[in-house]
């Protein structure tokens, strides 16, 4: 049997000081299909949204990067982009397992230039990848959470 998985990225926002950061979405994997739980699989979603599987995983319902409104920062200035797995494995969101299901790459400009209001866009894509398990990935949703630096 196979099981379907919603695999949702938070990201935690932190610009200590000047600015303001509004997460608009998170950066969500879709709904997947991990078709042998014995073999290695991974998804990708690009910061175009465009999304690729291989292996075990197959993409059911194509997820979105995630965007974030970076505003009230200086006009004309780069913002300096860094992002920081504080756990890059995924837990499921109401079962108590981890480990299966792991971040191994964040898609993302290292700069975003503010505009005339002081404000930027920011693109997140991301790498998910599943690990070998003896038996079926539980269905249901999976989350991680990412700290987000910005400088200039």
């Amino acid at each position: 049997m196979t099981k379907a998985l919603i695999c949702i990225l938070s990201v935690l926002l932190s610009a200590p000081g000047y600015g303001a950061i509004t997460l608009n979405s998170d950066l969500n994997f879709g709904k997947i299909i991990v078709a042998s739980p014995h073999q290695i699989g991974s998804v990708t979603v690009s910061t175009t949204g465009a999304t690729s599987s291989s292996g075990s995983i197959h993409v059911i319902q194509k997820g979105h990067p995630a965007e974030l409104l970076l505003e009230d920062f200086p006009v004309g200035v780069y913002l300096n982009v860094t992002t920081y797995m504080l756990n890059n494995q995924l837990n499921h969101t109401s079962q108590s397992t981890a480990g299966h299901l792991g971040i191994t790459a964040l898609h993302h400009v290292d700069r975003v230039y503010t505009d005339s209001f002081g404000r930027a866009r920011l693109v997140i894509g991301g790498t998910m990848q599943s690990q070998p398990l003896a038996h079926a990935y539980l269905d249901g949703n999976y989350q991680t959470t990412v700290s987000l630096e910005i400088s200039y």
